[in-house]
């Protein structure tokens, strides 16, 4: 401790013998010294920030930074004050106590708006905040939706009017924000749409416009019939049973083959016509009997006039005279039966289902291989051929009798963009890395030359002003110090005499003839 605070002695003495010139430069290296080991202490101290909110709204944002400023936690703002930066080591820490204080809140109300509800409300301002509370609950659930990040929506209600027999629909507007890379399929679309003519009466889905934030139109347009948005969706459930089989086939034989020597491309020809079927199939050889009616009649006549022709034998129609003798009367019987058959009959509706696949088209391409030394390519046998296309036509379930089709070829790839990619993404990465090395090397150098070349000096400079006494460590007696203030002195006094000498020399040379007067005035003055 001793020795430090004789060395802190021997440098003020020091810096007392200076001129003031050098005064100045001493004091500005020192504060250029303490300016960089302070900058290079703060550097080094610097946080790593993470973002914490994205996209907040003006009052979110204000109470997040004014909580986090409350705890004297360090914060950084982009996005013209929208994202906040936190820490990464305290994230997750940060997020947890905001939300246990309900932040961020949201600047959507729903129908809590009618928790306090003044006596003296009009009508009108009832009526804006049932549409505000409408679209602030529409707004949560239409968030609640993983893809979407924020969401918009504007009602116009039906008017109330009692003497109209068609009253007029509402009508909706909903925009959507999605999160980064993500999007909306068909169904998810209409399920919006959906959801926002359910909760509102009135309001049909014909009438219900969703757009994105650039603009584009996701559903609602009234040239858009249902016919097209079927179309679309028929495209969509096609696309997405190509990619699935593409997928299968490139994922197989990549295992065997290795990444990237595999391209596959299906083209499905499917069926989307809905067909009702109806059929009545009749059975003559399985009749039966429906019903059955059998009439039966009998008459019984009288006896027919005898004796001496009269008139009543020589009518027209009567019978002849009997025999005599005879006396029977005559009778008739009559039966009749009549047989109805049922013929059986079967009736069946069928309902062929749509999206049914009518053919597959299939197109393989296969790389080969690079063996030898060096590499050079080699095509596939027709032996590994037959091999991959019989598992190609398992994977797929190919059919013959429906038409299948499945062109399998080996082609060299031309790799040579891939390489170049790879190539320069490799630069990146060294260029990457030579340039955090770079930084630490110059700041090593910095140092090195700081330690080499301004304070082993000045160490140097300051344990040389004084003269010691070797093995003499302690403080100097009253005569030494007397001693070294007469040789301060005089040395102030001797440089002191070379910067006057130096001042009249300067004088001298610009002015000759005034610096001539006054030499002559001291001499008379002498004299």
């Amino acid at each position: 401790m001793e020795t430090f605070l004789q060395f802190l002695r021997n440098l003020w003495q020091r810096y007392l013998a200076l001129p003031p010139t050098n005064k100045v430069v001493a004091l500005g290296g020192l504060a250029l010294v303490i300016g960089a080991l302070v900058a290079i202490s703060l550097w080094v101290q610097v946080p790593d920030y993470r973002l914490l909110y994205a996209n907040l709204s003006d009052q979110d944002a204000a109470a997040v930074v004014e909580q986090l400023d409350s705890q004297n936690i360090p914060r950084k703002l982009t996005n013209n004050g929208r994202n906040i930066h936190v820490p990464s080591n305290r994230a997750h820490e940060i997020r947890l106590s905001l939300a246990s204080q309900g932040l961020p809140a949201g600047t959507e109300v729903g129908l809590e708006l009618f928790e306090d509800t003044p006596l003296g409300m009009t009508e009108f301002v009832q009526k804006l905040n049932y549409q505000r509370a409408l679209q602030g609950e529409l707004v949560r659930t239409i968030k609640s939706i993983e893809a979407v990040e924020t969401a918009r929506v504007l009602l116009v209600l039906p008017k109330e009017e009692f003497f109209i027999r068609q009253k007029q629909d509402g009508k909706a507007s909903v925009m959507v924000k999605l999160h980064p890379g993500r999007t909306l399929s068909q169904s998810q679309i209409q399920g919006i749409v959906h959801l926002v003519s359910s909760s509102v009466a009135g309001i049909p889905p014909a009438n219900v416009v969703l757009v994105d934030p650039k603009g584009n139109l996701l559903s609602g347009s009234k040239g858009l019939s249902e016919d097209l948005m079927l179309i679309g969706s028929n495209y969509m459930h096609k696309r997405k049973l190509e990619n699935e089989m593409e997928q299968r086939i490139v994922m197989m034989l990549e295992k065997a083959l290795g990444p990237g020597k595999v391209i596959a491309r299906v083209n499905a020809d499917m069926n989307f016509d809905k067909v009702v079927q109806t059929e009545e199939i009749y059975d003559p050889d399985s009749q039966v009997v429906r019903s059955e009616q059998t009439l039966t009649e009998s008459m019984v006549g009288t006896a027919p006039p005898s004796g001496v022709p009269g008139v009543e034998s020589l009518v027209p129609g009567e019978e002849g005279i009997p025999e005599p003798g005879r006396s029977t009367p005559p009778t008739r019987n009559k039966e009749k039966q009549t047989l109805n058959y049922e013929i059986n009959k079967v009736v069946k509706q069928i309902s062929h289902t749509t999206g049914t696949l009518k053919r597959l088209s299939v197109s393989v391409l296969v790389n080969g291989s690079m063996a030898g030394d060096p590499p050079q390519y080699q095509a596939r046998t027709q032996e590994e051929m037959t091999k991959y296309l019989d598992l190609v036509k398992t994977s797929i379930g190919f059919d013959e009798k429906r038409g299948d089709q499945i062109q399998l070829e080996n082609i060299q790839f031309d790799i040579s963009m891939e390489l170049q990619q790879r190539e320069d993404l490799t630069m990146d990465r060294w260029f990457d890395l030579g340039k955090e090395v770079a930084i630490w090397v110059l700041g090593a150098i910095f140092v090195l030359w700081f330690l080499y070349k301004v304070l082993l000096p000045l160490v140097r400079w300051v344990t040389t002003s004084v003269a010691v006494i070797p093995g003499q460590l302690g403080a100097p007696t009253p005569e030494e110090l007397e001693a070294m203030e007469t040789e301060m002195r005089l040395a102030r006094r001797s440089q002191e005499n070379v910067e006057i000498r130096k001042t009249v020399g300067d004088f001298v040379n610009t002015d000759p003839k005034y610096a001539a007067a006054i030499l002559r005035k001291w001499m008379r003055e002498r004299s």
